[in-house]
């Protein structure tokens, strides 16, 4: 590992806070996956010159074979982990089409805000919940 490994900029990353019948949507990480086993929002890594937005439903329709429309911006989070930094962007979606299909994730579940913390979520996601939760 090189001394300049602090200076990598974060890794930015995209999750859909998709509430449907006062539920909220989670994924779970397949276990062959950096962190796998865990919970999360659904999303991912925003490719070079993509938007977060256009981000997150191309990663939706890739995870879940779902369509959903980008809402406003709920949370920014800035989490480290030991192989570096992340800034998670997580706006409120509406599922608008499509069945879902456990495409890249493991699992889902329909879970009520105030339940979410029941669940092993990431840490980087635990601000969301907590923003959620107010």
């Amino acid at each position: 590992m090189g001394n300049n490994d602090h200076q990598k900029p974060p890794t930015e990353v995209c999750a859909a806070v998709i509430q449907h019948q006062n539920k909220i949507l989670i994924t779970l990480r397949p276990e062959d996956k950096r962190l796998g086993g865990y919970w999360e929002f659904p999303g991912g890594k925003i490719e070079t010159g993509e938007s977060p937005q256009i981000a997150l439903i191309r990663e939706l329709r890739e995870e879940l074979d779902i369509k959903i429309e980008v809402g406003a911006l709920i949370e920014t989070v800035h989490h480290c982990y030991e192989w570096g930094k992340v800034v998670i962007l997580a706006y409120a979606c509406t599922w608008k089409s499509g069945t879902i299909k456990h495409l890249e994730v493991s699992d889902h579940r329909w879970v009520a805000a105030e339940n979410l913390l029941d669940y092993d979520i990431l840490a980087a996601d635990q601000p969301i919940i907590k923003k959620l939760l107010k």
